[in-house]
């Protein structure tokens, strides 16, 4: 039975709704063990300041808790009220990610199981319009003299469960209780049949809100453990948090592995820009550099255009100027290269960080061309363009692990001309697709790099005139 197990209803009142950013100002504890009720509450001094809406919504000011302690002090007390006992919260996401960032930040580890009213009320009143905290009270005509604070929202979770128990029976509640805990927390909004119709196969998943935004773009060989992984963290990040909040259906695409995954979440956050992946967004433009000799022989950085990618040897890529130019400066002090011989810094004669004997002393002839170049080209080994190791195109294979999926990628100098699904594309059908030339695309050339030696990399016969 529900309430003979050992209970803890919680109800937090925070600055705000971020657990990285935002500060607990309230906590109320019901605590129910054999029968006996036993009440904790307490606001919280906070480092932070309270947001005027927020002051308004729970009525608690920043005078309020000038006087009170901060979390840290009571943490101890609050935990050992809380540890053991099954967590019910209102949106108990909220309330568990704010307990357990805080928590941490005092030298605790919580991990509650968790009973969430806000799904219960869905799970057990379907038909009733809204599930809040204020539509529950008004459906089962309990009064509450305050809103928003926390003891108050604490007795109205008490009376929603003392209800439901006498409507439905304390065996559908426990029943109910058992199905969260052996289910993923889920988004509010989404309905739990789109988790079910993620597979357990390689491929993209897509994350939608409302109006059809895409918010995000995954990939995994188990789409749908990494899916269920968004919903078993703790949340801390604010930005995770704000897109399961807006989450309101997933949309996947199957590939045959994890080449295919990667090639096609990475063309896929750069062609429609979900708002949450901010790293590859946008195809920045790319920085190609090639190493020229002075006239004394020492190498330094010329920076030119992507479009010397296939007719100069010897080049250096980069996503932007400023990686680059990052790390020029980076091997100078590491390796002590002088930045004049470099192009970094302008002047004659000896340089300032010769002076400061930081520099190996290549900008007055101490340091050879020969010792200095051979510094450089070590430091920028992995940065290098790695020549095209087929004489022509090639088709890359990769099958699923049960082999009822094959798929074949058409690439040539590091460029993906198409992506063909079942049997061996046709020459012709190649030779169509490679007469559409792609623009040369780093995020796909690393991947390419990676897969180099894991996966059937097939040379296209050559056709004869």
């Amino acid at each position: 039975m529900l309430l003979k197990q050992l209970l803890a209803l919680v109800d937090l009142e925070t600055t705000g709704p971020r657990p990285s950013a935002d500060r607990i100002t309230e906590a109320a504890v019901l605590r129910l063990e054999n029968g006996e009720e036993q009440r904790w509450e307490s606001l919280f001094n906070v480092d932070v300041a309270i947001p005027a809406f927020v002051q308004q919504l729970t009525g608690i000011s920043a005078e309020m808790l000038a006087g009170a302690p901060r979390f840290s002090d009571r943490a101890a007390e609050l935990f050992q009220l809380l540890d053991g006992a099954i967590l019910v919260a209102h949106n108990a996401r909220f309330d568990a990610g704010f307990l357990k960032q805080s928590f941490t930040a005092s030298g605790y580890d919580y991990r509650p199981r968790i009973l969430c009213t806000l799904k219960l009320a869905r799970a057990l009143y379907p038909h009733w319009p809204k599930h809040g905290l204020d539509a529950l009270c008004e459906q089962i005509a309990y009064h509450r003299d305050t809103r928003h604070r926390a003891m108050a929202d604490v007795l109205a979770m008490k009376a929603f469960l003392d209800y439901a128990i006498a409507d439905v029976g304390d065996a559908e509640v426990m029943a109910q209780f058992e199905a969260q805990l052996q289910r993923p927390s889920l988004p509010p909004q989404l309905p739990p049949e789109q988790l079910s119709a993620v597979p357990d196969r390689p491929g993209v998943y897509r994350f939608y809100g409302d109006g059809d935004a895409l918010l995000y773009v995954g990939k995994s060989v188990s789409m749908r453990k990494r899916v269920l992984s968004h919903f078993r963290s703790d949340m801390h990040s604010s930005k995770a948090q704000k897109m399961l909040r807006r989450l309101t259906r997933i949309e996947v695409t199957e590939t045959a592995g994890e080449l295919g995954a990667l090639l096609l979440e990475s063309q896929q956050i750069k062609t429609l820009s979900p708002l949450y992946n901010r790293q590859l967004r946008r195809q920045r433009e790319l920085c190609v550099v090639q190493l020229q000799p002075d006239e004394q022989g020492y190498l330094h950085p010329v920076f030119i255009g992507d479009d010397a990618l296939d007719s100069v040897e010897g080049i250096f890529l980069f996503r932007h100027r400023k990686q680059a130019t990052a790390l020029f400066l980076r091997i100078a002090r590491e390796q002590q290269l002088c930045l004049r011989r470099l192009g970094l810094e302008s002047g004659r004669g000896n340089c300032f960080a010769y002076q400061l004997k930081r520099c190996a002393g290549a900008c007055c002839g101490e340091q050879s061309a020969a010792e200095y170049n051979a510094r450089l080209l070590s430091q920028l080994a992995t940065r290098k363009l790695e020549s095209w190791p087929f004489s022509g195109p090639v088709l890359i294979r990769e099958q699923r692990a049960d082999r009822r999926r094959t798929d074949w990628f058409l690439v040539d100098h590091w460029r993906i001309f198409g992506c063909f699904r079942g049997r061996r594309p046709s020459q012709k059908r190649c030779h169509e697709a490679l007469s559409q030339a792609p623009a040369f695309d780093f995020d796909l050339y690393c991947i390419l790099l990676e897969f180099r030696k894991s996966r059937e990399w097939l040379p296209l016969p050559v056709t004869k005139s």
